[in-house]
């Protein structure tokens, strides 16, 4: 029987974003943002939507540092 052990010791792990928070879920600051998104300038005001993984609990969430709003994305 093979049991998956999830690594305590995330400070060696690779990190993919630029940078870390802490999760609304469970709390570990392991959030990495994996792209940001700009609209164009032509469709007027510039709307920025930054995307977050969680490295711990793998859920994801949408931040909108406009608003300072967090969305759980679910799949």
């Amino acid at each position: 029987m093979e049991v998956a052990v999830r690594q305590n010791n995330l400070e060696s792990r690779p990190r993919l974003g630029h940078s870390t928070r802490r999760c609304p879920q469970c709390r570990e600051a392991t959030l990495v943002m994996r792209h940001r998104q700009v609209s164009p300038p032509r469709l007027g005001a510039q709307l920025v939507t930054e995307y977050y993984d969680c490295d711990f609990c793998d859920a994801q969430y949408q931040y909108s540092p406009d608003t300072d709003r967090w969305k759980p994305i679910y799949l």
